[in-house]
């Protein structure tokens, strides 16, 4: 255990709203409005441009030092009406900061109001997030608007399915009736899936024979595809329409344990069967998820995957003694640290250190030693015994007084490239993780 403190003297959370910011961006046609100052909303790009290596469309409602006092009701409702009447979104997602949050600005009441001022915004969908930073980090803002996203799109949204499809062009529309005579299954991926991780998932379930609709989808709208000019609104991601058709789905999965509760949503609302899926990184986890799927279908294991599956156990047989020596203290948000930390002490890894940015899920998962929670100078406390460092790129000043390896991991990673497009998950992203492990001690 390590030494008790008081504070967080180099933290290794993210703040709620980028995660709520991370959420949006998988919707296709919103745009993102953050009720705070501009230099909240800047910040918040700036982390994901440089993870991403894109623009990222976030606007924000530019509050001013006198709305810290006087409140900052009326510059929502400015907001929202005015990126309506610009920008013409399909959605609007607002999340909130510790600023509005901490005044008590009622955005519900904001909204309320400014309807019954402009009557012509009556149909548009307004998803409200509470994303203050003191309730956790990264994951539990993304964790909440997903959840915004469901209970305000999936049940009340009025969208005219007809004119929605209007807008694609007739290939797009073909191709797209022909995916809707599949049967669908929702797929609610965490924030610690990379867009490559959600292309996977999408891959997968597809070779069963299901047509995914995914909330929300990062392998569309921040998957590194090239765009001719930036944009205000998402460009890619869930569609509106997807919203309306969750209620015929024949199943519910949700990846990482922070997105059990948005299932057991869809299973409250619809009656939809969900099931949850702490990880999908490692050998046993991806077999329970890949057994789901064949139970649900009556269908054999395609073929491809059983390829897949044998090249894993090959590499497990051929580094099992090289694994097995490995220490490795691991600092990430609890998704994540979860599912990587348990595929390492799967294959017989050692974990010296399991370090969370918040405490959601810590009583409800177990590893082999204690996940605590703490910032990036508890990670250079307690990894001077470890071999390795699993960390975000900002763990690479422990990494460096250590002298030991690091494997850039999370959010940010901005000094490596490729890492949306990088896959952990299902056997072949399971034998990439053991790899690149093994790969950074040389």
């Amino acid at each position: 255990m390590m030494n008790a403190r008081s504070y967080q003297g180099n933290p290794q959370k993210n703040s709620p709203a980028l995660g709520a910011t991370l959420a949006f961006l998988g919707v296709n046609g919103l745009l993102a409005l953050l009720h705070g100052s501009q230099g909240c909303s800047s910040f918040i790009r700036l982390q994901l441009s440089r993870h991403f290596r894109e623009p990222i469309p976030l606007n924000s409602t530019a509050l001013l030092e006198d709305s810290a006092i006087f409140g900052g009701w009326e510059y929502l409702k400015k907001g929202i009406a005015v990126a309506a009447d610009k920008y013409k979104p399909q959605i609007i997602g607002v999340m909130s900061t510790g600023l509005t949050e901490t005044f008590g600005d009622d955005m519900v009441s904001a909204l309320s109001s400014l309807r019954s001022e402009r009557t012509d915004l009556l149909d548009l969908p307004v998803v409200l997030a509470s994303t203050p930073d003191y309730i956790g980090s990264m994951q539990e803002g993304y964790q909440r608007t997903v959840e915004s996203l469901l209970t305000t799109l999936a049940v009340n949204s009025e969208i005219d399915e007809e004119v929605s499809g209007s807008l694609e062009d007739e290939g797009d529309g073909k191709a797209r009736a022909q995916a809707e005579s599949l049967p669908a299954v929702v797929l609610l991926p965490g924030c610690h899936l990379t867009p490559g991780d959600v292309d996977e998932l999408k891959e997968i379930v597809s070779l069963f024979g299901f047509q995914a609709i995914t909330i929300p989808d990062l392998s569309i709208s921040l998957d590194g595809h090239a765009e001719l000019e930036a944009a205000p609104l998402v460009q890619g991601g869930t569609l509106l329409q997807d919203f309306r058709r969750l209620a015929k789905c024949s199943a519910c999965f949700s990846f990482g344990l922070s997105m059990e509760k948005a299932g057991e949503f869809l299973k409250r609302t619809y009656g939809i069967p969900h099931t949850n899926f702490p990880s999908l990184t490692g050998l046993a986890a991806t077999d329970s998820f890949i057994l789901t799927l064949a139970r649900l279908t009556g269908k054999s294991i395609p073929e491809k995957l059983l390829r897949q599956r044998a090249r894993l156990l090959d590499t497990l047989v051929d580094f099992h003694d090289q694994l097995g020596k490995l220490r490795v203290a691991v600092a990430l948000e609890m998704d994540l640290l979860y599912s990587l930390a348990s595929c390492l002490a799967e294959v017989g890894a050692e974990i010296t250190l399991a370090l969370a940015a918040s405490p959601a899920g810590i009583h409800r998962l177990s590893l082999p030693v204690p996940i605590e929670v703490g910032d990036l100078e508890a990670l250079e406390e307690g990894a001077r015994t470890s071999t390795l460092i699993i960390a975000n790129s900002n763990g690479r000043q422990a990494a460096d007084k250590l002298k030991k390896p690091h494997l850039r991991a999370g959010l940010p990673v901005f000094d490596r490239v490729g890492y949306p497009q990088k896959r952990w998950i299902g056997y072949e992203g399971t034998q990439q993780f053991l790899f690149d492990t093994l790969n950074s001690h040389n």
